[in-house]
């Protein structure tokens, strides 16, 4: 027999569903979207790992590892962040994306933050020129 009414197949919600046979409905909705984070995280991490230097200072794992945690932490943030900035972005489709953008990015963390720190300090100055 089929379910009735809508059926949610974003990736959290199948997350969800799964992790409630194991854990119960309480804690699934908690731990499932950081499955999903993790998963993302994971996967554009291993494109990132493709990318580095074979003898860079962190090992293949714990490179790994760190990025799947600073997916994990960065994620929901940046997700509140876009959906704030456009409304009509759901937060639940953008977590997987996001994550994989977090964990894609890999060593090349700094380089990305000197962009946008130089592209936020352009934006004062021009609107601080405008302003006098």
């Amino acid at each position: 027999m089929a379910p009735t009414g809508d059926i949610a197949i974003d990736p959290v919600a199948v997350v969800i569903a799964l992790a409630t046979t194991l854990l119960g409905p309480q804690v699934a909705a908690y731990v499932g979207p950081y499955i999903v984070i993790a998963g993302a995280g994971l996967t554009g991490a291993a494109f990132a790992l493709g990318r580095r230097d074979p003898r860079a200072k962190l090992g293949p794992f714990l490179f790994l590892s760190v990025m799947v945690g600073l997916s994990m932490l960065l994620t929901v943030a940046a997700t509140e962040l876009a959906v704030k900035l456009w409304p009509t972005l759901e937060s639940r489709w953008m977590l997987a994306p996001v994550a994989l953008i977090i964990g894609y990015v890999g060593d090349d963390w700094p380089a990305v933050l000197t962009w946008a720190i130089r592209r936020l300090a352009r934006l004062i100055e021009k609107r601080t020129e405008g302003g006098q």
